[in-house]
């Protein structure tokens, strides 16, 4: 039975033929979300031959590693809708925590749609993803990530590719991705374990970006063949 947020703590990982793709920082981000959550996070062993998206999910009961398919083709062109993003509280925001529903449930309205993403709005900005990341290139070349204090989830695949982006000399800055933003964006990019990095083109229906995909392959790039 679910007993709420602090029931639970959880990560999805990437794997294939066994190969746990970057399993330490996952394990780093689980352990720092346990700690919020007031979970102990015990030693974990994982089944030889994992492949697919492997979730990992530690509770009073135990540690349960489950895996599902790839959902979808990775460093994807994306087409998205808006959804209100769940709020829960504010220490809790931005945790994979037990309470998760919401979340799949937006998912669930996403590929009932025939869409590939939900973004999630909170106070007129997108502020994360059902299952991913936002990036907003601009103009001026500099990357816009949501404000951790607005409640989105901190993402491995972002950390991975973080220092490629900077290598290649775009800006990263916190903000507000608000409805200004995105409608000027030059890129929309999109991170994730299953969706690696794609290029968001339209969203609610409304085209966006300028066609140029810098950004999304600097992080292609970042991830590495084994994401190919």
């Amino acid at each position: 039975m679910n007993k709420g947020p602090k029931s639970a703590v959880f990560t999805t990982i990437r794997a294939r033929g066994g190969k746990l793709f970057h399993l330490d920082y996952h394990t780093k981000r689980l352990k720092k979300h346990a700690a919020i959550l007031g979970i102990q996070i015990p030693k974990i062993e994982f089944p030889d031959g994992l492949d697919g998206l492997i979730t990992v999910k530690v509770s009073q009961y135990g540690v349960d590693i489950t895996s599902k398919p790839f959902y979808q083709e990775i460093h994807m062109e994306a087409e998205g809708f808006t959804f209100p993003a769940p709020r829960w509280a504010r220490k809790i925001m931005g945790t994979k925590h037990g309470e998760w529903d919401e979340y799949q449930r937006i998912t669930s309205q996403v590929f009932e749609r025939g869409a590939d993403v939900g973004l999630l709005v909170h106070e007129f900005c997108i502020v994360d993803g059902d299952r991913v990341m936002p990036l907003i290139l601009d103009e001026d070349g500099v990357v816009w990530i949501s404000d951790d204090k607005l409640g989105g989830v901190d993402s491995v695949t972002f950390e991975v590719c973080k220092p490629a982006i900077e290598s290649a000399g775009f800006i990263i800055s916190k903000g507000r991705l608000n409805e200004r933003m995105v409608a000027r964006a030059k890129e929309f990019v999109l991170l994730g374990s299953g969706m690696g990095a794609a290029r968001l083109t339209i969203l609610d229906g409304v085209d966006l970006g300028d066609g140029s995909d810098s950004l999304q392959q600097t992080c292609i790039d970042a991830l590495g063949s084994d994401w190919r």
